[in-house]
Formats: structure tokens, sequence, C-alpha cells
């Protein structure tokens, strides 16, 4: 594939860190942008550079690692097509069908994914294309949005609640901050950052407030949930999509009320994840429930695979060496169900 004359000098390959922001078409850059001119990537922030604050759950003592750009949740992939594939409004922007009426909607955790996976394109192929559109689901995102000065809510806005204002959940969250913290890295446009650091915030809400997705238990474990009428289900793939998010955010910031809440989350993971575990069987989608599914236990497996290079704890590895038995013990016993 021949690159646009811009690119050819800069673009990275795959397997290096993103597009600095000179590169990058309208990019507003910002001081400290990002520089790839080696193959080495990004410096980590200092973990050690502002103590951690105090929070109310407990903390895992691990030292954060610096994980490549292309091990990153939704990143080293094919690159997608320019056109884009299934439901779409008159811009280009996906839409879902919800529920059996199949009524399109906006869904922010698939805007999110979306716009991930064409920041990763554009970084591997250097197509200007991809960023513009990766721009336009930020835009979208940004119009979805709700909140003021001090926090930002990416919520649904779709019958799934009985609340007017939209239900919100640390997936979607988590997976907004990524995508925000992501398009920051590659383009310095400020403004992104400054919406992600709003979404942070929002972290620090509990069942108290109206609108929440963090709790802590009696036993003082810290869990980001899934789902929005106080069901505290404790779904995994959410939870860790959470941790994703707020990692993303340290890792080109240095919060470190991110890097605590990460720590937090992390140790619940460590603590609790035999919970969803059945011998031989397909994982627990969430603690709600004995069932299991295909592809939420195969995205487990690859989420825990990331936690254990953000982490550098081989102990997740292991975990998803187990989980990877038990789908292959499962599939040779011809199990049905699960998908």
């Amino acid at each position: 594939m021949s690159l646009p004359s811009a690119a050819v000098a800069q673009a990275p390959s795959p397997s290096d860190g993103p597009v600095p922001a000179s590169a990058a078409p309208e990019a507003s850059p910002a001081a400290g942008a990002i520089s790839t001119s080696s193959a080495e990537p990004m410096e980590s922030p200092d973990a050690t550079a502002e103590p951690l604050p105090e929070v109310d759950f407990l903390v895992g003592d691990w030292e954060l690692q610096n994980v490549r750009w292309k091990d990153l949740r939704f990143n080293g992939g094919a690159p997608l097509s320019v056109e884009v594939e299934g439901p779409q409004d008159g811009k280009t922007i996906p839409m879902r069908p919800l529920g059996r009426g199949g009524r399109l909607v906006y869904n922010p955790t698939v805007l999110a994914q979306q716009g991930m996976r064409r920041l990763d394109t554009y970084v591997e192929t250097g197509d200007s294309h991809h960023l513009r559109q990766a721009r336009k689901y930020a835009d979208k995102l940004d119009s979805l949005s709700d909140g003021g000065k001090r926090r930002r809510w990416q919520p649904h806005w779709y019958d799934l609640s009985v609340h007017d204002s939209g239900w919100v959940n640390s997936n979607s969250h988590g997976l907004t901050l990524s995508f925000l913290t992501r398009f920051y890295e590659i383009t310095g446009a400020r403004e992104r950052l400054d919406e992600a650091g709003l979404l942070l915030a929002a972290f620090e809400q509990r069942p108290r407030n109206q609108r929440w997705f963090s709790d802590v238990t009696a036993k003082g474990y810290i869990w980001f949930e899934h789902w929005p009428d106080g069901r505290n289900d404790h779904t995994l793939n959410a939870h860790l999509n959470a941790l994703f998010g707020l990692y993303d955010y340290w890792r080109v910031t240095g919060d470190p009320l991110a890097e605590a809440y990460f720590l937090g989350g992390t140790k619940t993971v460590r603590d609790k994840l035999y919970r969803f575990r059945r011998k031989g069987e397909l994982s627990r989608y969430s603690l709600s429930g004995t069932e299991g599914s295909l592809h939420y236990h195969e995205t487990h497996i690859e989420q825990l695979r990331i936690l254990t290079k953000m982490t550098g704890d081989k102990w997740f590895d292991k975990q998803a060496d187990l989980f990877q038995r038990d789908e292959d013990r499962w599939r040779a016993e011809n199990r049905g169900g699960g998908g």
C-alpha cells in the first residue's frame, strides 16, 4: 500500500507508537506531543512522581508497566476498510439496531470501540481518512455526553432504564476514556484530553449519587458496574474495560487518581477472579448468573493477557491459560449454548 506523501517519512510501523501530532492532519499539536522517531514505545509516566491519593477502597501494589501501542485493547488488528460497515447515519457514523423493532441508535460503546480501531488503522496506514472518521466519532460522543464543568457522563440515550437522564455504565466510560486519551496522544488536541479528565471524575461517584457506576463493597473492593439500575452484577468484561480506560489516561498523563482507581480495580480482579471461573466450562459473564458465553469467555482471556502486560504480574497470564484450557475442554465435549 502506498502512503500519502505526508505520511511516508513519519508514519510508524504497526509495532511502533502513535503517529506524532505534527503528522496528523487538522491536528492541534500540544507541547510535549509524542515523537515516534525510533521503534521504542513512549516512556510511561514515573509511577512514583506523585503519591496516590487517599481512597475508600483496597489498592494493589503493582508498578505499572509500559504497554506498546499495538498491545493495547482494540489495537494491533487488521486495518479497517475505508467504508463503514453496517448501519450508519448520513455522516457515516455507526449506528446499531435496538430491540425487536430494530430502531437505530447511537451506542457510545460501539462509537468508542470503532474510534479506537480507526486511530489504530491511521497509525498503521497513515491514511488520514481514518483520523477524520475517528474525529467524527469523538464529536458524536461529545454531543451525546451530559454533565458539566466537574464531570462528564457518557449515557446511553435509549430505553434500557427508567432513568430519564440516560443510563450510564463503566463499560462505555472506560472505552470512551481510552478513545479520547489516544486521540489526544496522536493529535495533540488538548480539548480531547480535557474531556477525558471529566470522564475520570465520574469514577468518583458512588451509589448515594443519582448517577454512578463505581461501588465499594463492605470488605473494601471496588467494582465498576455495567448495569444501570443499581444491580451489583459485577460484570467482568465491563470492569476490565473500565480499568483499561484508567490505564490509558494514566499512561499519557501520569494522573495519580487514575492510577489509584486502576490499582484498586485490579486488586478486585486479582482476589475475586476465581468466582468467575467454571472449571471445564465457559467463565461467567457476571456474578449474577451461572451461564457463560463463548464470546465473553474469549474476551476475558484477551483482557487478562493485556492486564498481565500492564501490571507485569504473570498470575493474570496463568489465569488466562486456565480459562483457555476450560474452553478447550468445553469444545472437546461439544457443549451447546454460548455465543
